[in-house]
């Protein structure tokens, strides 16, 4: 070779080793920066020149070696399955802890439960028919009665508090997915233009656009590609998010129907508001339907809050069911069999449910009780439980007024039977309160358990007792059960049903958690950077560029000697 040519071999082999330090140093300044992946040399051939021929074969001489490319070490499987898992792990995690909070706001584990209300409520009545003319005790189950609806408004208005907090986290998750969706397409453009210039790896910035995804992954159910010039095209539930430099902004819409609620609803605004989430399909592993953390906001929230109207109206008889027959008493999804309405959803659990199963208890409670005071052998005794109307919240409603469609809207009532009167079929939490005439003077109530000839009226008193333990007063916790309980099993079903969702939530969630960490660490074997491992290459660096240095240093001297015998 000549010596010429042998200079290239050297300075190649600096240039080359050089270049490999600085990557390795750069693995180890990243070794703790999150998402980043370890980056490794890849070193060949610089071209070969002829220099003659055998008998065989061609003789080349080759100039050194070259530093063909920096790739960033990286596995596509491990990374779809973390993205997957990732996001049925926010799934369930969210889902548990929205069950969590409702089981918090009843009191179950706080030691404040309402069952503690209810059961007070029903020693009340027992005590009375026990006394009932007795006044201490008449002024006893007033008493109780106020505290039982003051610990149902609380929980009433705690379940729609919360309701509201999960509406804005759904508000609060779709500006972040947009913002993700932002600056995946900005890093596109950015990869797109060191592809092309070819002239160095954007293996930093694809390292960003990665972990963008691996959060976005949290959120819903992801799919992407990459294309020839780097750029990543980005699907969120089967809809395109992102494509090359494009979004496709989500909104958290207020679709028609809501305005009351303020409840938004995660849509595409470029499909005239097309829902983000399919509500007829079921949440199943198989089919990937549960998955990310907004689904399981949109869903635990519920469509509206819920009260005891919308087990009424949840089942229609017809086949053929229209929305447009719900004319709108209920605003929840079609879901499952033709001809039945369910504002339960696919999911199974929502806030909205917990609170019409529990607003029909009191509403069944506290009916129950003012029938029983207000029949005809009472004598005209007052309700123990009124309304509060929309006009004003100190005045009872005047039922027998309301004579045409706009008073009986006005006033929230339900034509009876007849036709011709209107009976307040509207006892809902959020409006009841407690006679204030029965607060100022208990006895008031059924003139004391006093009938007209002086004797006391044990039998009213005895059936208000039994309003806890007649058949007559029991029933199916939803449309979909069929079996039958008494006030106090019905809270305990309540209590129970949202207990075994979040049973089946925390071991799916713990056992999703597991196998993303199990992943995780699949992944990092990969991706992360190992100090040993790094210096140890620093050092097999610095060495190949201690001897490129001897080698050229070797050849000067050579040249030296030579043009110093030519001189």
């Amino acid at each position: 070779m000549p010596l010429m040519s042998a200079l290239y071999v050297g300075a190649s082999g600096l240039q080359t080793s050089q270049n490999a330090l600085n990557t390795t140093a750069h693995n180890l300044a990243n070794i703790d920066t999150t998402g980043y992946t370890r980056q490794q040399v890849l070193q060949g051939n610089r071209e070969l020149i002829k220099i003659g021929e055998s008998y065989n074969n061609t003789l080349q001489s080759g100039l050194g070696v070259a530093y063909t490319d920096v790739r960033a070490v990286r596995d596509e499987f491990l990374d779809r399955q973390y993205r997957t898992e990732s996001g049925r792990s926010a799934y369930y995690t969210t889902s548990y802890e929205a069950v969590s909070e409702v089981n918090t706001l009843f009191g179950e584990t706080e030691g404040t439960e309402f069952q503690v209300s209810l059961q007070n409520l029903r020693d009340a009545l027992e005590n009375l028919s026990k006394s009932p003319a007795d006044a201490t005790v008449q002024a006893a189950l007033v008493s109780t009665a106020s505290q039982f609806l003051d610990r149902a408004n609380a929980v009433y208005s705690d379940l729609r508090t919360y309701q509201e907090n999960l509406n804005q986290q759904i508000k609060d998750q779709v500006d972040k997915i947009n913002e993700y969706a932002k600056q995946i397409a900005d890093l596109n453009v950015k990869i797109t233009a060191y592809e092309v210039s070819g002239i160095e790896s954007p293996n930093d910035l694809r390292d960003a656009r990665d972990q963008i995804l691996d959060e976005l992954s949290a959120y819903g159910r992801i799919d992407y590609r990459e294309d020839m010039q780097g750029r990543v095209k980005v699907f969120f539930e089967g809809v395109t998010l992102v494509d090359e430099d494009d979004t496709n902004p989500m909104v958290a819409a207020l679709l028609p129907g809501d305005e009351e609620s303020g409840f938004v609803t995660p849509a595409w605004e470029r499909y005239n508001n097309q829902k983000v989430f399919n509500l007829t399909q079921p949440i199943n592993a198989d089919i990937g339907s549960d998955n990310g953390s907004l689904k399981a906001l949109y869903f635990s929230r519920g469509y509206k809050p819920g009260t005891w109207k919308d087990l009424e109206a949840s089942s229609y008889p017809d086949p053929n069911f229209d929305s447009d027959q719900l004319q709108g008493k209920i605003s929840f999804e079609a879901y499952g069999e033709p001809g039945k309405v369910s504002f339960v959803g696919p999911a199974g659990f929502n806030i909205s449910e917990v609170q019409a199963e529990f607003d029909n208890l009191i509403h069944d409670i506290t009916t129950s009780i003012n029938d029983l005071l207000t029949n005809d052998h009472t004598n005209g005794s007052p309700e123990l439980f009124t309304r509060i109307t929309a006009h004003n919240s100190e005045t009872k409603t005047d039922y027998t007024t309301a004579t045409t469609s706009s008073d009986i809207e006005a006033k929230e009532l339900d034509k009876s039977i007849d036709g011709n009167e209107y009976v307040n079929a509207t006892f809902t939490i959020a409006n009841l309160m407690i006679n204030k005439d029965l607060l100022r003077q208990p006895s008031l109530m059924n003139n004391g358990f006093i009938k007209n000839d002086q004797t006391v009226d044990y039998e009213t008193a005895k059936k208000l007792a039994d309003i806890f333990y007649d058949d007559a007063h029991k029933e199916t916790l939803n449309p979909n059960t069929i079996t039958k309980f008494g006030y106090e099993n019905y809270y305990i079903n309540i209590v129970n049903q949202y207990a075994n969702y979040g049973n089946t939530y925390r071991s799916v969630s713990m056992g999703q958690e597991a196998s993303v960490l199990n992943i995780e660490n699949s992944r990092q074997q990969v991706v992360g950077v190992s100090d040993n491992e790094e210096l140890t290459k620093m050092i097999r660096f610095q060495n190949a560029y201690n001897a490129n240095s001897r080698y050229i240093n070797t050849i000067n001297s050579m040249l030296d000697t030579l043009l110093t015998s030519l001189t």
